[in-house]
């Protein structure tokens, strides 16, 4: 069997070191932790590509709707820890891995998160033009989170007296 890659080359600048990924990675996350929607747009082209794997919207290229697509996060998940796994660089893009601790406040993957804290694995691929986040690809552990999410709830603990 054959596979046929596809390789793309976008026009702008091709100097992107890991310092300078690293600082532009470092704004939009911390656009995402103060839920800041025009600061997390700021770090992004004007035609990025943003596509949250699984997502019943799609691969989104218009801000209002990548807007939109980070309320509902917000909305249902709080409480959010990460932890860097790992980071490994290439010719303008990255490929971030962390850990997640976070409080499942609304629907996760069409399930109620009943104020469930879940941990899973995330991974950005992201890819970098000019300064700024041109495509932002995510990978979410699904496996765990449905695993968490749909586990029995512990039975309520009866107080004893005596």
């Amino acid at each position: 069997m054959t596979l046929a890659l596809s390789h793309r080359r976008f026009e702008g600048t091709h100097t992107m070191k890991p310092a300078d990924i690293d600082e532009i990675m470092g704004r939009h996350y911390a656009a995402e932790a103060a839920h800041d929607l025009d600061a997390i747009l700021a770090t992004l082209t004007d035609d990025v590509v943003h596509d949250v794997v699984g997502d019943p919207s799609g691969v989104l290229r218009d801000p209002e709707a990548i807007k939109e697509r980070y309320r509902t996060l917000f909305a249902d998940l709080g409480d959010e820890q990460v932890t860097p796994v790992r980071r490994l660089y290439g010719e303008d893009f990255v490929v971030d891995e962390a850990m997640i601790t976070a409080r499942a406040t609304g629907m996760m993957l069409g399930v109620p998160g009943k104020n469930r804290e879940v941990t899973f694995r995330l991974m950005h691929i992201c890819e970098f033009r000019d300064g700024r986040m041109s495509r932002e690809n995510v990978w979410m552990d699904v496996a765990a989170l449905v695993q968490q999410l749909t586990a029995p709830e512990p039975a309520a603990q009866t107080a004893t007296t005596g």
